[in-house]
């Protein structure tokens, strides 16, 4: 039986390898017949480039207004998301929040914050619920003027999200959107200063950024990371996005574990070699 001992390790950790690729293999299957829409998410940067002032919303108030309304003297923090997001939109708003709180320089006094809800069937209601829990975790009396938040049209939607590279597409079957984490600072003229990817946002970096944007001065191009907005739809069984991509990874890093296991008992038994005597033992 010794012999058949390195052959008999092969083969089970073989079989195991083979076990638990086969089991991620569907929900990776299913992830890729549900992603075609991912490619398209982008959030590219269009830095120097003025964005529409004159486009329409709506405020928490219910008050029609133009987006340069909030432009003209204070530099602006743009998010893009919306607000009945079950996903990564309100881990933006908060991390953006906490980022700010941070900075020493207030909204309302130093710069303006503008939400803008990337869905077209959100209503005033939905804008005034989330500023009031956004206003209340930053905590800064008198900084309630210094928070927006607007819905609008799909027109005024898409021209501002295409004005800042904002790339994203809405899913029927699960009703919800696809897209990328991440805020944006722009000068009090309009135009993109900087982009910040993510749902944490350094203070230190918000303040420089804002800082040069109330001076009209344009950054420079960070790396991109995207973190995108989607995640496992339970009626259909499909994963996407993060999910998606969490999935690929820890099959592959199972499968490489597993090889490297396979690898070390097979160098294992061939330095342990045979027992002494094991030949006078099988007689």
């Amino acid at each position: 039986m010794t012999m058949y001992t390195p052959l008999f390790r092969w083969f089970s950790a073989l079989l195991l390898a083979i076990m638990l690729t086969l089991s991620l293999a569907p929900a990776v299957v299913q992830a890729q017949s549900g992603a075609h829409h991912l490619e398209n998410i982008s959030f590219e940067q269009r830095l120097g480039e003025k964005v529409p002032l004159d486009l329409p919303f709506v405020n928490e108030h219910g008050e029609t207004v133009v987006l340069g309304d909030y432009f003209g003297d204070l530099p602006v923090v743009l998010s893009l998301g919306y607000y009945e997001c079950p996903m990564l939109c309100s881990l933006v708003r908060n991390g953006m929040v906490d980022g700010l709180s941070d900075v020493r320089l207030t909204a309302g006094i130093d710069y303006h914050v503008v939400n803008v809800s990337i869905d077209p069937t959100e209503t005033t209601m939905h804008a005034a619920n989330t500023k009031a829990a956004i206003v209340s975790r930053y905590a800064r009396p008198g900084s309630e003027e210094g928070w927006h938040f607007l819905t609008g049209t799909q027109d005024s939607i898409k021209q501002l999200a295409d004005a800042v590279g904002f790339a994203y597409f809405y899913d029927e079957t699960i009703d919800q959107y696809a897209h990328a984490a991440g805020i944006l600072v722009l000068t009090p003229e309009g135009a993109l200063a900087r982009y910040f990817y993510g749902i944490e946002y350094n203070a230190s970096d918000l303040r420089l950024g804002l800082v040069e944007a109330s001076g009209n001065k344009i950054g420079t191009p960070v790396d991109q990371l995207l973190l995108l907005c989607y995640h496992f739809d339970p009626s259909t069984g499909k994963y996407t996005g993060l999910v998606m991509t969490i999935t690929r990874i820890a099959g592959t890093i199972t499968v490489m574990f597993i090889l490297g296991s396979i690898f070390f008992l097979s160098r294992s038994s061939q330095q342990r070699g045979a027992p002494p005597g094991s030949a006078a033992s099988a007689d």
